[in-house]
Parts: structure tokens; C-alpha cells; sequence
């Protein structure tokens, strides 16, 4: 596939239709922010990807497609002979939980769990595993998420752990090739964007309502009485006094 003169909507469908022999889906959001009060999720089989924010629901498509061509296809944006980074790593890489260590990133575990609360509302509960001690001395782990089972060898039950994880989330995402790209996805920053943009909403929605509340006080200060109601003189009002209230006459 030639990338060259197509827009990131053009090669992003390009890319799943060939590859995955899908349709990417896009679903749009109206936000209450005035300068991008549109939103754009992209959901390919099952699975949501990318958002992308802007002035139109046009540029929220275009920012969705191309954050979602870094998760797809990252190496679009790499420049040649640069050398490789712990991202640009394969998602079963043995040395991927060591370096997230290293790099104070989400285990794989954990970025498993993220990827089963975010796009099938799961938890930790629907994870069966254990450990198997073989007769040659050798572990091997096994994981069961849904209709997908794992089985890998380990030194330990925690290395287990996070070997199964990998597997499980390669399979859950059969068209990603690279560990970072499945960081962007679910890591400590997609989860950081998250929040931020979240907090945004709330500042936003929260200013909008103390600017209605001081609209509503300018036109109540701006109300004034046009005169005094004075009744004719030949016309009896009833007594303001509350005496009787309590009298009930039966």
C-alpha cells in the first residue's frame, strides 16, 4: 500500500479493508467545548480505538484515523535508520514486562486488564489461570480469557503472569504487530488523556453553568417594578393577619 497524497481517512480504511477485511466505524459525539465540540471513536471489530477532537465532525475523523494509524501502522511515522526502540518491540517480546518495568509502564497484566474494562467491561474475575509444574522441572501458565486460552513457559508463576497476558492481548489483537503500539492504546498516557480530557468536560460544563447562573442574576437585577397596585376605595381586601388559620370552623 502507497500512503503517498492519501489522507489518514483514505489509508486507514485502505488498511482495514486489505488487511482485516473490515470496515473501520466511526461514531461522533457532540462535546460542550466550543473550540472542538466534535468527537470521533473509531471501532474496528468490536474494538475501540482512537478518538480524535476537533472544530468539525470532518477534522474529528481526520484526528481519529491518524491516531489510529499510529496505533495500526507505526511504522508510518518512523523515519529510516532509526534504531529501534522498546516500543517498536513485538507484542510477545520476553523482554516486554521487563522493560515497562524499567520505563515505569503499565505491566502487561495490567495494560490486559485495561483492554477488558474498556472494551468488554470485564474485570480480573473473568481471568482464569494457573500454573502447571511439569515432570521436567518446567512451568508453563495458563490463561483463559473468554473463548481465547493461552499456554506459555515461565520461570515463576508472576513471569507466567505476564507472558500469558501478552499472548492473550496478541491474540485479542491479531493486526497489531508492536508493544507500543498497544500502549497508546491502554498505557499510563492513553489513561493520563483520559482523565485530562475528562477534567476538561467538567471545568467546561461547570463554567457554562456559572455563566447561566450570573445571566439569570442580570435579568433578575435588570427587573423592575413598573408602579404600586392600589385597589379602588370601594373594594374590601381580605385581612393580611393569620390569626384565624388555625380555626377550623366545622
Amino acid at each position: 500500500m502507497n500512503p503517498k497524497g492519501k489522507s489518514y481517512v483514505c489509508i486507514l480504511h485502505e488498511y482495514v479493508q486489505h488487511a482485516l477485511k473490515k470496515q473501520p466505524k466511526y461514531v461522533f459525539k457532540e462535546m460542550e467545548n466550543a473550540a472542538t465540540p466534535s468527537a470521533a471513536f473509531i471501532i474496528i471489530n468490536d474494538l475501540q480505538y482512537s478518538t480524535g477532537y476537533g472544530s468539525s465532525k470532518k477534522q474529528a475523523k481526520i484526528e481519529a484515523a491518524k491516531a489510529t494509524l499510529e496505533i495500526l501502522l507505526p511504522e508510518l511515522g518512523r523515519r529510516s535508520g532509526r534504531s529501534p526502540t522498546p516500543r517498536t518491540m513485538r507484542i510477545s517480546h520476553p523482554r516486554v514486562p521487563e522493560l515497562c518495568n524499567k520505563t515505569s509502564e503499565l505491566s502487561p497484566y495490567s495494560i490486559l486488564l485495561n483492554c477488558l474494562q474498556r472494551n468488554f467491561g470485564l474485570n480480573g474475575a473473568n481471568i482464569d489461570s494457573r500454573l502447571v509444574t511439569q515432570k521436567n522441572q518446567k512451568n508453563e501458565f495458563v490463561m483463559s480469557v473468554g473463548k481465547h486460552t493461552v499456554q506459555v513457559q515461565c520461570k515463576n508463576k508472576k513471569d507466567g503472569k505476564q507472558r500469558a497476558s501478552q499472548a492473550i492481548l496478541q491474540k485479542l489483537h491479531p493486526h497489531i504487530s508492536s508493544w507500543g503500539s498497544l500502549l497508546r492504546l491502554y498505557g499510563s498516557m492513553s489513561m493520563q488523556t483520559m482523565r485530562e480530557k475528562k477534567a476538561e468536560e467538567q471545568e467546561i460544563t461547570l463554567l457554562q453553568s456559572n455563566a447561566t447562573m450570573l445571566k439569570l442574576q442580570e435579568i433578575k437585577n435588570s427587573i423592575q417594578p413598573i408602579g404600586k397596585f392600589l385597589p379602588p376605595e370601594d373594594v374590601a381586601l381580605p385581612s393580611a393577619s393569620g390569626i384565624d388559620l388555625n380555626n377550623v370552623d366545622l
